[in-house]
């Protein structure tokens, strides 16, 4: 199987919602497991995000649920 190139896009589809499955801490974070539903119907099943403390530290929060929320742009 050949290797894909990286391509760069302007922008992309927004994140309609999205479902935490597994929350695994790391040495230097969490690894979430997570399906997540775009604004464009398709959706991303099993995806991983890595969210370190350092992460944490500059959403300001201790909570990993409320930093995940920030790392994937939902704000209040």
């Amino acid at each position: 199987m050949s290797e894909l190139e990286p391509f760069e896009y302007e922008t992309g589809t927004a994140i309609r919602d999205y479902d935490i499955i597994e929350i695994r801490p790391t040495e230097t974070g969490y690894e979430v497991t997570l399906d997540v539903n775009l604004d464009s119907g398709y959706s991303l099943s099993r995806t991983k995000l890595e969210i370190s403390q350092e992460d944490l530290e500059g959403y300001e929060t201790n909570e990993v649920e409320e930093g995940i929320k920030y790392a994937l742009g939902f704000f209040s």
